[in-house]
């Protein structure tokens, strides 16, 4: 008679760092007494509330493009930042003699991994016995809320493509103070309000489609227009971004 085999117990370790951090960008105000700011980074806005300071977490890209509209103020401030993946970039908003404001570079340092609690995986090998392993648990992925323009500063943006004269001219004018910014059907149809031709209204419905927020309700500009063939190339146009 065989001797028995001896039990063969293996024990794997594996330890996994599944949460890589990806880069993060503060901006602040470098004095109390400047106005607050809502802050867009990419097009993309976390509030639409005026704050002091503004954070961007879970970046993996090298250059971004900043806009700020700063509380009282009509005008947007554009700048180009820099930063890393898993590095934190620290930028403060400063003002010259004359009253311009700028971003600078505060600090750029990498960012510390958070100790985590190593995932350990056990198989154990017995003869005529089934293999089990213990699986890790679920890890949450962080998710990023977009929201469109606050009604006030759409508002004020939408005041100044009224005081610009002729259809051409005010085009030229509601993509330059909506460029990068996120607005919901409603307020695109009030933006085709202010111009009097199909042609300039069928433009900017085409220009503001990407990045409207409730792409679903599009259908309600079809009432915007004097002409269905106006409507059709709209339809039309939409059709072919969601291939």
């Amino acid at each position: 008679m065989k001797k028995l085999l001896l039990q063969l117990l293996v024990v794997i370790a594996i330890t996994s760092s599944l949460n890589a951090q990806e880069g993060k960008i503060i901006i602040r105000n470098a004095s109390n007494n400047y106005p607050k700011f809502i802050a867009s980074l990419n097009g993309i806005r976390l509030s639409n509330d005026y704050n002091s300071i503004s954070t961007f977490s879970y970046l993996d890209d090298n250059s971004y493009r900043l806009k700020l509209l700063q509380a009282g103020s009509a005008n947007v401030l554009t700048f180009a930042l820099a930063s890393e993946p898993k590095y934190l970039s620290k930028y403060v908003i400063t003002k010259d003699n004359v009253g311009n404001y700028t971003v600078i570079l505060e600090s750029k340092s990498l960012m510390l991994d958070e100790p985590e609690a190593p995932i350990t995986t056990t198989v154990a090998v017995v003869p005529n016995t089934p293999t089990v392993a213990n699986t890790p648990s679920i890890i949450p992925t962080a998710s990023i809320v977009v929201t469109n323009i606050s009604t006030a500063e759409f508002n004020e943006r939408l005041a100044a493509v009224k005081k610009t004269s002729f259809d051409d001219k005010r085009l030229g004018k509601a993509k330059q103070v909506f460029d990068d910014e996120v607005l919901n059907t409603n307020q695109i149809i009030e933006v085709l309000k202010v111009f009097s031709f199909d042609d300039s209204k069928l433009d900017f419905a085409k220009w503001a489609y990407a990045d409207c927020i409730d792409k679903k309700n599009y259908y309600k500009l079809d009432d915007q227009f004097s002409f269905g063939s106006s409507k059709t190339a709209l339809s039309d146009y939409i059709k072919k971004q969601r291939k």
